[in-house]
């Protein structure tokens, strides 16, 4: 009697996984469309820029000749990103010509910064109906600019270091809150977030690809110090509605920490991170999520798949580990599979904060656990550090209501043993040891350790 029904099942599950398939398979084939695309586009522009003078006035603004113009705006009729975590690029829209404005434009409330090159800013403006600072479609800032985007204005950097220049430092406190992957960060970013006149820029992709652009030595170093200052202003530009701003920074740049912290001595600097073991197992939990991801998991721990298709490890390690990464013996990132680079993830970063506390600088450390001991006391000796008045504890207390984490991860991370294979958990206590920090799972106090009791 039961045959039936389990014959019922296993057709279910098979229509399932074909079904499942053939979405991929279509993400595949239109992100491949749009990729030829905009190749296409691209090249067609370029004849039709210098037909028209478009691209007259693009160079000479770019040279500094036509200031009031330097502004260009174009308008999207086309976006796509394979993965939606993805760093900002410009490369995610297919634009045509809209015209030039003045490049305080910048200013407006609905535009924002969304990432640089190695010859322009890249901007994004939505409808004015639209808040990328408030959006419900996602927490983090490069999404909502993406989801929402209608037009991308890009301005040369000579037109872009003035109008920083005219904004000067931000005249509002601002915290500036570095962390590992998975620790933690988005939960007090969502606290902050609730708190009102709090301007929460959640991993904003301008300093992001900043820091590409300088670590594959696109950009000299005096260069790079000058657009990273005026990246930071006018993420913080002027904004009547906000009387304070706190900055979440992607886990893979802490690395810029140091620079940040030598322009704008008097921001507050925080770092969070997480127990090691439970960290790595809450990546791996985000990746069985969605089924490109998983995917691409399963080609990194695979050593046959991985001689084939070398480049899906070193992408990860590339927006993982790069930017933070020492160059220590026995780490080869072309031989680490997902447990490893997120383990190299996790100890690149930690020790990038350690080797500023070590340099002197205030940074404060928050480890997650002990902040999760007590949620609300936590919340509240956070608030006092950052001079946040007593009253808005309820308000902020309400993030805790809301769970952050994809849904199953909890199970995985509390069967870490049964996850991790003794070969993975041997290779990460590699890289651990190589970074000088204990062994995976084992407690790491950083120096600076908030005490939140």
């Amino acid at each position: 009697m039961d045959a039936k029904p389990e014959a019922n099942n296993h057709l279910e599950q098979f229509s399932k996984a074909v079904n499942m398939f053939r979405d991929r398979a279509l993400q595949i084939l239109m992100f491949l469309l749009y990729r030829v695309t905009r190749r296409l586009v691209l090249t067609f522009q370029k004849f039709t820029w210098a037909v028209t003078g478009v691209e007259r006035i693009r160079r000479d603004a770019a040279r500094g000749l036509n200031f009031k113009q330097s502004a260009h705006v174009q308008e999207i009729f086309w976006k796509r990103k394979f993965l939606d975590h993805s760093v900002a690029d410009p490369s995610n829209f297919i634009t045509t010509h809209k015209g030039f404005r003045q490049p305080s434009c910048i200013f407006k409330p609905n535009v924002s910064l969304y990432c640089m090159t190695r010859k322009e800013a890249v901007f994004i403006e939505v409808k004015e109906s639209e808040n990328v600072y408030r959006s419900k479609h996602s927490t983090y800032l490069y999404q909502n600019q993406y989801q929402h985007a209608v037009h991308v204005i890009t301005l040369p950097l000579a037109s872009f270091h003035k109008m920083a220049s005219d904004v000067g430092n931000p005249r509002v406190p601002v915290t500036w809150l570095s962390c590992t992957a998975r620790g933690g960060a988005t939960l007090v970013s969502q606290m902050m977030y609730r708190i009102p006149g709090m301007l929460v820029l959640s991993e904003p992709d301008a300093i992001t690809t900043l820091g590409f652009l300088y670590k594959n030595k696109q950009i000299q170093t005096g260069e790079y110090n000058q657009l990273l200052a005026s990246c930071v202003r006018l993420l913080c530009k002027p904004d009547d509605r906000y009387s304070a701003v706190f900055v979440k920074a992607r886990p893979c740049t802490t690395s810029l920490l140091e620079d940040i912290v030598q322009v704008f001595p008097r921001f507050r600097y925080l770092f969070m991170y997480r127990n090691s073991v439970k960290s790595v197992m809450s990546n791996l939990a985000l990746l069985q999520q969605d089924p490109a991801p998983k995917a691409l998991k399963f080609i990194m721990d695979n050593s046959i798949l991985c001689l084939f298709l070398p480049f899906v490890r070193s992408h990860f390690y590339y927006y993982n580990v790069f930017l933070n990464e020492k160059k220590v013996p026995g780490v080869v990132p072309k031989k680490l599979d997902s447990v490893g680079i997120f383990t190299a993830a996790w100890a690149a970063s930690v020790s990038q904060c350690a080797d500023l506390r070590y340099k002197g600088y205030n940074i404060g450390s928050i480890l997650y656990e002990d902040f999760m001991n007590n949620p609300r006391r936590s919340l509240s000796v956070l608030l006092q550090r950052l001079d946040i008045r007593g009253e808005h504890l309820g308000v902020a207390a309400e993030a805790l209501k809301v769970d952050f984490n994809i849904a199953g991860t909890h199970d995985l991370i509390m069967d870490a043993r049964r996850v991790l294979t003794s070969e993975s958990r041997q290779e990460a206590d590699n890289i651990l040891k190589a970074y000088g920090l204990p062994k995976l799972g084992e407690r790491h106090e950083i120096s600076g350790l908030l005490k939140l009791e």
